[in-house]
């Protein structure tokens, strides 16, 4: 990594250095001119140093070099910690100090900093080659290591992209906070678009990914085709709402699925398309309705007696005539509505006919 400044390690007093003074290092054999200052956060044994050569060098992190006065003297060595130098206007003294002590801890501490200092953008097998210079294979087993301890969370390993896992934490708090507003100032929605939530955290799509598995696996979202929602969100509902419920409840009670299309619906009770899916979905949260394979829906209570018919009828197989005289629907929803029983594990095709299952 060419660097025109970088922080290091020097084993040798402060008091060497201060002020400020022109010093030669020795790196990689090579004699180059520089000045090093100071860092003012103290440190146990030597100093911590802002080193810039007089001409660009090409270091890496752990690499080691002598340190010679103005006038050729031996000062003592150093070692490179962070080969660009940390911004001083981002970083607090107490800050840097921090992060120089953890750097000169050995290997896997660098890497944790480094995928500290990414965040949520994540870190690359590149960035931490660039950074030191470790073999691909030895970076592999840190990271495999890190991972085991539940310090960091790999991606992928072709190319190899970790993530630190308070990052992921902390973007799964914001995501889980970003949900709530949205749908507060969006009540007529079911969830967020996941295009949204993409444009809000410009992070790599498997990161977000990922943090939305771990909040569904917590039970604090759901997912429905490309729509985020949060479980235990309910947007406030007025009179005229809970009447349309009670009115779109009892049509599917009563079967209509099958003679009624959404548009028929959203015309008989006049909605907009956005609302009809909003108090769909509360009957959804309800468990009023389920949703069948191709999208149509029916009331849990009418499955459930379709489910006792199939079961009561006496026969070990069903055929699809069968079904059609059992729940009086014509074959374009009858095919469908057999497809979720098999889904349920109440029936399972075979061939032309289907076994009941018990």
């Amino acid at each position: 990594m060419t660097a025109t400044s970088f922080d290091a390690a020097l084993d040798f007093p402060a008091k060497e250095l201060v002020p400020a003074r022109p010093v030669s290092l020795v790196v990689g054999g090579r004699l180059v001119r520089a000045s090093a200052a100071v860092h003012k956060a103290a440190r146990a044994e030597g100093c911590w140093a802002l080193v810039t050569p007089e001409e660009p060098l090409d270091v890496r992190w752990g690499e080691g070099f002598e340190v010679l006065s103005g006038d050729g003297r031996a000062l003592g060595r150093g070692l490179v910690l962070h080969p660009t130098a940390f911004d001083g206007e981002d970083v607090k003294p107490a800050r840097r100090k921090e992060l120089l002590e953890r750097l000169s801890r050995g290997e896997r501490e660098m890497m944790l900093v480094l995928a500290e200092t990414k965040g949520i953008r994540g870190l690359s097998g590149g960035d931490i080659a660039g950074f030191s210079g470790l073999e691909r294979a030895r970076v592999e087993v840190l990271a495999r290591g890190l991972e085991a301890e539940g310090r960091l969370r790999i991606l992928s390993f072709s190319p190899l992209f970790l993530v630190l896992q308070d990052s992921l934490d902390f973007l799964r708090r914001r995501v889980e906070a970003f949900l709530l507003q949205y749908l507060k100032r969006h009540p007529a929605q079911r969830g967020v678009p996941m295009e949204s939530l993409g444009k809000k955290f410009a992070v790599a799509p498997n990161v977000l990914q990922l943090v939305l598995r771990a909040l569904v696996k917590t039970g604090r979202v759901s997912l429905a085709a490309d729509t985020v929602m949060l479980v235990d969100f309910h947007a406030p509902l007025s009179a005229e709402d809970e009447k349309i419920l009670a009115g779109l409840e009892a049509m599917f009670l009563r079967g209509d699925f099958g003679q009624v299309s959404l548009d028929d619906i959203r015309k008989k009770f006049r909605l907009t398309p956005a609302r009809l899916q909003r108090l769909l979905g509360v009957l959804m949260e309800r468990k009023k309705i389920v949703e069948g394979p191709d999208g149509f829906l029916l009331h849990s209570k009418w499955l459930d007696d379709v489910v006792r018919k199939v079961r009561a009828s006496g026969k070990r197989e069903l055929t699809v005539a069968d079904f059609k005289a059992i729940t009086g629907l014509t074959r374009k929803y009858a095919i469908p509505l057999l497809e979720l029983l098999d889904e349920m594990g109440v029936t399972r095709r075979k061939g032309g006919v289907r076994d009941i299952l018990k």
